[in-house]
């Protein structure tokens, strides 16, 4: 598995002329990825991969401000050669997830990118009901109620198997 080290991806972010309040947004779902996956780690033989959430939460947004920013910033790290990178990077705005099977890396970033708004902590109901109540497109409406349903499901995953609530998890001490 190629991953990019934590100096990698700044360089990466740098390179693409990312900005900085993208950059400080994606730091702080890098740590509130690494908090969720931290404890997820503990509790399981086989916890998810650190240094990969590490890597999706940082590159998330590489191509914010781009048409279909999550497709584009998956396709210049496939360029780079960091393809499970990608694949997360490319579902962090939105996934299908059934609440059957463990969170993956894949839904701790996608999860932690909805506590941050900016560089704010947010709770999932504020960032969708904010995004949902001010929305008149019915079409864009839809994906909106559908990622929040599947936002929640993940919430659900990580508080029954942690034990803690989402929101204080994110905010947690290292």
């Amino acid at each position: 598995m190629n991953i990019p080290t934590p100096e990698q991806c700044e360089n990466l972010l740098a390179s693409n002329n990312t900005p900085e309040a993208t950059i400080i947004h994606s730091r702080m779902v890098r740590d509130v990825a690494r908090r969720i996956g931290r404890d997820l780690k503990w509790l399981r033989d086989r916890g998810p991969n650190l240094a990969l959430i590490t890597a999706a939460a940082l590159l998330h947004d590489i191509a914010k401000g781009k048409p279909d920013h999550a497709a584009a910033g998956a396709a210049i790290l496939r360029e780079n050669g960091y393809d499970e990178v990608a694949h997360i990077v490319a579902a962090h705005n939105e996934l299908e997830y059934s609440g059957n099977l463990p969170v993956t890396e894949k839904e701790i970033v996608f999860i932690a990118d909805k506590l941050v708004k900016g560089d704010q902590m947010v709770t999932v109901i504020y960032i969708y009901d904010h995004k949902i109540e001010s929305c008149s497109d019915e079409n864009l409406l839809a994906k909106l109620k559908q990622s929040k349903k599947n936002a929640l499901r993940i919430k659900t995953a990580i508080e029954q198997e942690t034990g803690k609530n989402l929101e204080e998890l994110a905010i947690a001490e290292e």
